[in-house]
């Protein structure tokens, strides 16, 4: 069984029904927290997972909105005399040590011992491999820190989740025939004609439907909306739909997906 769980699917600027993005990836014998923004053990504890069983998060990068939520989190977790590892690039490694430092949260005896893997993009080798999947990194037009992650399953299935990015070939490339494509999706794209400095950091809606079509991705679930702008999902699915053919999923906070 292969579950993945929408704990947010808004922005940096959360609305009154959507947090900030962040995942839960669950298998048979793991689990994954993919960033962690906004109150974790309240999310995880609404969808009936256990926060204490949390000792695998993977971080796309180091903007507030994706890992601000981790202080409170190993604050939690007191004296359960467990371990955390921590996927992220270098740059974001030391942003979380840092937080860890300010909130005082290094004893190992109270909290948490927190184990830190420096992440490589390379989609030629994986940063975990287990049983159940691989999982390797690419870098996205976001931050300077930015990745994103493909997942390969035991049974050939794969998944992509671009993170935060900006439309470019690279995605569409690396996006080629995937099962799930899990993308950016900040607005429609009149939107980023205004603000012209949203096409440096964001996919747009009608662009996002391009990239699926032409990489003949089999199931499109658009993410991150920006709430803030006043557009609706209909209009979001209009402008994928005048190139993309296949599946989309609009979630919502705590909407789930089996993916076998």
């Amino acid at each position: 069984m292969i579950k993945l769980t929408f704990l947010g699917t808004a922005c940096a600027i959360s609305s009154k029904n959507r947090d900030n993005t962040a995942l839960l990836l669950k298998t048979d014998r793991e689990s994954f927290l993919i960033d962690c923004p906004g109150s974790p053990v309240s999310k995880l504890k609404r969808i009936n997972f256990d926060f204490r069983k949390i000792d695998k998060i993977l971080f796309t990068h180091s903007h507030p909105d994706h890992i601000y939520g981790l202080p409170s989190l190993l604050h939690s977790q007191y004296k359960l005399g467990n371990r955390i590892f921590i996927y992220a690039k270098k740059e974001v490694i030391s942003i979380i040590k840092a937080l860890v430092k300010i909130h005082r949260l290094e004893d190992k005896s109270r909290f948490p011992q927190l184990i830190y893997k420096n992440i490589f993009p390379d989609l030629n080798k994986p940063f975990y491999k287990s049983e159940d999947l691989s999982v390797f990194s690419f870098e996205v037009m976001h931050s300077l820190n930015s990745v994103g992650f493909k997942f390969v399953f035991k049974d050939k299935k794969t998944l992509i989740f671009t993170g935060d990015t900006a439309y470019s070939e690279k995605i569409l490339n690396i996006s080629k025939d995937t099962d799930y494509l899990i993308s950016d999706c900040f607005s429609p794209y009149r939107f980023f004609k205004v603000y012209k400095e949203l096409k440096r950091e964001h996919t747009d809606s009608l662009s996002l439907g391009k990239l699926a079509e032409k990489a003949s991705v089999k199931v499109l679930v658009p993410i991150h909306f920006c709430r803030e702008l006043s557009y609706s999902f209909e209009e979001v699915i209009g402008e994928i739909r005048r190139n993309f053919k296949g599946k989309i999923i609009i979630p919502e906070d705590f909407t789930s997906l089996r993916l076998d």
